[in-house]
Formats: C-alpha cells, sequence, structure tokens
C-alpha cells in the first residue's frame, strides 16, 4: 500500500452545482484543493495559494483600480489580462499533470491540452479534467464514484 496522500474524489455534477449556488465560490476553493492534493500526492509542483492568488490579484487590483481612482487611466483595466494569463498557464500544467497520472497507471491520457486554447472545447476539457481527476482518485482508493452528468455525456467521460 502507497503512503502517499490522495485526494478526494470530487465528481463533476458536484462541482458544476457548488460552484453555481455559491456564485463560483466553490470553484475557487476546488481549484485551490486540487492543486494542494496534487502537490501533496507528487511531492512537488505548485500549491493552490501560487496558482490562485496571482490570477485574483491580476484580475481583481487593475480593475479596482481602474474604477475606484480616477487617476489611473482607462486602459490599466486591460492589465487584467495578465491575471487570466496566469490562470491559463496553471490550466495548462494541470491538464498535463492529470495526462501523466493517467500514464503513470500504464492508461490512455484523456485530455487534448491544447483545447485549453479553443473557445468552446476549452469548457469540455475543463469537465473532463473535473471527471477525469476524480475518477483517478475513486480508482486509487479503490471506490466508485458516481457522476450521472458525466455518465450520460460520453464526451465527458469517454477515454477510448
Amino acid at each position: 500500500m502507497s503512503d502517499k496522500v490522495l485526494g478526494k474524489p470530487r465528481p463533476l455534477w458536484q462541482v458544476i452545482l457548488f460552484s453555481g449556488a455559491s456564485l463560483m465560490l466553490y470553484y475557487g476553493w476546488y481549484k485551490w484543493i486540487i492543486q494542494e492534493e496534487l502537490r501533496r500526492y507528487n511531492g512537488d509542483g505548485w500549491s493552490g495559494t501560487l496558482c490562485l492568488l496571482p490570477f485574483v490579484l491580476g484580475v481583481v487590483v487593475p480593475q479596482a483600480l481602474w474604477i475606484f481612482d480616477p487617476d489611473v487611466p482607462g486602459w490599466f483595466g486591460w492589465f487584467s489580462l495578465l491575471g487570466v494569463a496566469w490562470i491559463y498557464i496553471v490550466q495548462f500544467r494541470l491538464y498535463k499533470t492529470v495526462n501523466e497520472l493517467y500514464r503513470q497507471e500504464g492508461l490512455k491520457a484523456p485530455l487534448v491540452v491544447c483545447w485549453i486554447f479553443v473557445p468552446g472545447l476549452n469548457l469540455i476539457v475543463g469537465f473532463r479534467q473535473i471527471h477525469f481527476l476524480s475518477e483517478y482518485w475513486a480508482m486509487k482508493q479503490k471506490i466508485t464514484v458516481k457522476d450521472p452528468l458525466a455518465q450520460s455525456i460520453p464526451f465527458l467521460s469517454a477515454n477510448a
């Protein structure tokens, strides 16, 4: 038995429901906790704080200054794109990490990482990441986690 600390399976339906009900606060926590779990499990990687804090500050600070400080020029709000760029970097690394976990188990990598750059497909690969990370943790713990949402939509749950 491995002495690695395993993450908790969180099915897609639960992440979507809780994120919507909490106006995305749960999703922020989800992003933080999965990075922490992966870091503990792999023994390296970025912390949840390192992943989220630059994003939040990068988006919020330029907008707040632009809105509330009359001396800040209007174009300053565009600096929020740096926060958006950061979260793309974080997601890219996360997708590669999930794929590597599957490869280490001798399984096919479930995520098409380059989809992150295609509008529409970026949402699909994000949903797939949630589903397949949950499935990975369930597999490692030898438990079954029901995810009727992902299972009812084959392009979210299939790894053929």
